[in-house]
């Protein structure tokens, strides 16, 4: 069964367009934080934590590497906002400060919903122009 899911999840990642792929980071940043978030008050899971830690750091790394520094300020304050973040956890795992965690977290919440919002506004301005499209051939 696991075979199978990861076929889809595969699959799914592999033909996701641009907008659906940050999603799918900013989803895995979050979920990894609110695990790490959940590791912080058992010093046996410190293992466990740091994994979560540095799967969050990959998910804002590809973030990160996606960013199209040509396309303006935003670009360059998410470039801030995301090295921001990585350095905060860096310092939540040296420090073991939860805080710094609950802190990205909440960025990334934010940032999440903004992105949706965006993407969700492009597809449907973009509706009409492909029915015109389609009329037009």
């Amino acid at each position: 069964m696991k075979q199978g899911y990861s076929a889809y999840r595969s699959a799914n990642i592999d033909t996701a367009d641009q907008g659906k792929l940050i999603i799918i980071c900013y989803d895995v940043a979050i979920m990894h934080c609110k695990q790490a978030i959940e590791k912080f008050d058992t010093y046996e899971l410190t293992e466990e934590r740091t994994k979560h830690i540095f799967k969050v750091q990959d998910a804002i790394t590809e973030l990160l590497s996606a960013l199209r520094m040509d396309v303006g300020e935003v670009a360059q304050n998410l470039y801030r906002l995301y090295d921001y973040m990585l350095r905060s956890l860096v310092s939540a795992s040296v420090n073991n400060d939860k805080s710094k965690v609950s802190e990205v977290l909440s960025y990334l919440e934010s940032l999440r919903e903004a992105w949706s919002m965006a993407i969700q506004k492009m597809k449907t301005e973009s509706a009409p122009n492909v029915e015109m499209t389609r009329v037009a051939v």
